[in-house]
């Protein structure tokens, strides 16, 4: 017997309600890192923030290490980078920067008028060491929170350090003088008006002037930060500097200075000024509202003139003496100059009883200098010819005289362009032919210089040092080594080898009528250089270029220019160094070929008629151009 129990009765199983979409379980472990940056995100940020200070530390103690005989990276010295320099080559930087700087004029304005003036007339000089010092102390505070924040603002932007630069105080108040009396109306400073040994008092007046406070301060300001722009100055109602009370005060210690003869004693000689040549050496300068009475030191050395010639001895610069191959230093000569600063300071305070100082003084370049440099023998030497006489030789003597003498210091680079600069009339350049834009000759003022341009190039390339830029001529020039030569344009096409040896480098240009030599001397430190090429890879024949000319016969040509076949060649160096292996380098150069052009004649033809005669009587040839076609 099967037993089934009895069915229950049940409801029905109904599903849960809905009550809108389920949001989706968090991530795992996401709750947990939320919960953790809730209770701790202070701890958290102080570790973050730790971690990038110990970063940034890291950072610059590592930069402090790899630069410490260097300037620091992000440094610039009037808008040009100089960081990562070594202290010599900072120093040649900031030098050539100060160099080119004294040669660019400075502009300004002052209401309607436009100022300018050259720096050097003011005695405008670049301290290099000076700037160097300023500019190796960016980013070295002794302050660990300045020297951090160096770090990270040099990364952001670079630190534009002014140079130290010194001028002539007097030389900057005469221009601001002229830049009043060009601006100014109706306003005049108060001063003094020396007519012989007489002193005439001018009489101050206000007016409208530019104010001098505010063109000396852009004008020192533009100098240390390179700028050639110093903007708009000050001009409006001014009263003059220097009052009338002021004037007379200034003319009384004048009369004084002029009343009687002022005596020098410098060593063992006395020197007698007269009233006349004092008053020669006389100047007046405004400082604030005073009406300074000077001496001027130039004015007062021309004025004793030969009685210094006795008392003094003018320092001498070392230089060098070529005798075959072999340099040996000539020393340099100590001078002893009378220092006539006290004595100008002296005179102007009313003494005339002075005594003048004497100095030794050292050259600018010692023979310590000299003997460092380690010049002892011919490194290289070079020449190529020419014919004589034409004018582009005046051109090549000119520019072999302006480099001859020239040192270059261990890690310089010479420029050929900055030795020479532009190639004027002024300096003796005469008008020759060059190559001109479209590859034919033309005539230009210092045409021919590129010769002596190969010459220096060939004469590094032997001496192994490092071509830092050359260009070949545009077409191949015989006389010259196919791919081995460099031309010369200012400013746009330059010469420069750098000196990587360890010594210095005297350069000598030498020359005769029909040639020229470059040579170099220093230390071939076991260097040596051989020349393999020149290789012609490939050549481009000449074409031709024709131009109708009606002046010829139609069918005949004549050859106007010959043109220049083109080529690519390389050539190789090969530098020998002791205990290394040979260094190759090669050096691909292309030649543009230039077109031959013809004339092509477009004329009417020539006609030959002959006619035969019956034996015995001559035969006749006439020629006839025929009558051009009706027009249509």
């Amino acid at each position: 017997m099967r037993y089934f129990p009895p069915t229950l009765p049940t409801d029905p199983i109904q599903p849960p309600p809905v009550r809108g979409t389920l949001e989706p379980l968090a991530p795992p472990g996401r709750a947990a890192v939320t919960r953790a940056w809730r209770e701790q995100r202070i701890g958290f940020i102080a570790l973050a923030a730790l971690t990038a200070v110990l970063v940034v530390v890291i950072f610059a103690v590592g930069e402090r290490i790899a630069f410490r005989s260097r300037v620091l990276p992000g440094v610039e010295v009037a808008g040009h980078d100089i960081g990562g320099l070594s202290e010599p080559e900072a120093r040649r930087e900031i030098n050539t920067i100060g160099a080119g700087l004294s040669r660019r004029t400075i502009h300004a304005r002052a209401g309607e008028h436009d100022l300018s003036f050259d720096p050097v007339t003011i005695g405008y000089r670049v301290d290099g060491p000076a700037t160097v010092r300023a500019a190796r102390a960016a980013g070295r505070s002794a302050n660990p929170l300045n020297g951090l924040a160096g770090t990270v603002l040099r990364a952001l932007r670079q630190d534009d350090i002014p140079m130290v630069v010194h001028h002539d105080p007097n030389l900057l108040a005469a221009l601001i003088d002229t830049w009043v009396g060009a601006t100014g109306k109706g306003l005049v400073d108060g001063g003094l008006r020396f007519e012989g040994t007489q002193v005439a008092e001018i009489r101050p007046r206000r007016g409208i002037g530019i104010d001098r406070d505010d063109a000396e301060r852009r004008i020192l300001d533009a100098l240390r930060l390179g700028e050639t722009d110093i903007g708009t100055i000050d001009i409006g109602p001014t009263t003059p500097a220097i009052d009338l009370a002021e004037v007379r005060s200034a003319a009384r210690r004048a009369r004084s200075i002029l009343r009687r003869p002022v005596t020098v004693r410098a060593g063992t000689a006395t020197l007698t000024l007269s009233p006349e040549q004092i008053a020669s050496t006389l100047r007046t300068r405004i400082s604030g509202s005073r009406l300074q009475v000077r001496i001027d030191e130039t004015a007062l050395r021309a004025a004793l003139g030969p009685a210094l010639v006795a008392v003094e001895t003018q320092p001498t610069d070392a230089t060098f003496a070529v005798n075959g191959t072999q340099v040996s230093v000539v020393p340099a000569v100590t001078g002893v100059l009378v220092q006539l600063r006290p004595v100008s300071r002296d005179i102007a305070a009313g003494l005339h009883a002075v005594v003048a100082p004497l100095r030794a003084t050292e050259p600018a370049y010692t023979t310590a200098w000299a003997t460092k440099l380690n010049i002892t023998e011919l490194v290289a030497s070079y020449t190529t010819n020419h014919p004589c006489c034409q004018p582009r030789i005046t051109n090549i003597h000119q520019s072999a005289d302006a480099i001859n003498g020239t040192i270059v210091e261990p890690g310089a680079t010479f420029s050929l362009n900055g030795a020479l600069g532009p190639r004027t009339t002024e300096k003796g350049y005469v008008l020759a032919p060059g190559i001109g834009a479209n590859l034919e000759f033309e005539d230009s003022v210092g045409g021919g210089v590129s010769q002596l341009s190969t010459t220096l190039y060939n004469a590094a390339f032997f001496g192994c040092y490092e071509d830092v830029t050359h260009t070949v001529h545009a077409l191949f020039i015989s006389r010259y080594p196919m791919g081995r030569e460099a031309t010369l344009n200012f400013p746009s096409i330059d010469n420069k080898f750098r000196n990587d040896s360890k010594s210095g480098v005297l350069v000598r240009a030498s020359y005769s009528g029909t040639s020229i030599t470059v040579a170099l001397y220093g230390n071939q430190e076991g260097r040596t250089c051989r020349a393999e090429g020149p290789n012609i890879l490939e050549t481009i024949p000449i074409e031709r270029e024709y131009v109708d000319d009606p002046a010829l016969p139609f069918g005949t040509e004549k050859e106007l220019t010959p043109g220049s076949t083109g080529y690519v060649v390389e050539n190789f160096r090969i530098i020998t160094r002791p205990g290394q292996p040979d260094l190759r380098e090669r050096y691909l150069e292309r030649y543009s070929m230039a077109k031959a052009k013809f004339a092509r004649g477009i004329g009417l033809p020539v006609t030959t008629t002959t006619t035969t005669a019956p034996p015995g009587a001559p035969t006749t040839t006439s020629s006839t151009t025929p009558l051009p076609p009706p027009p249509p």
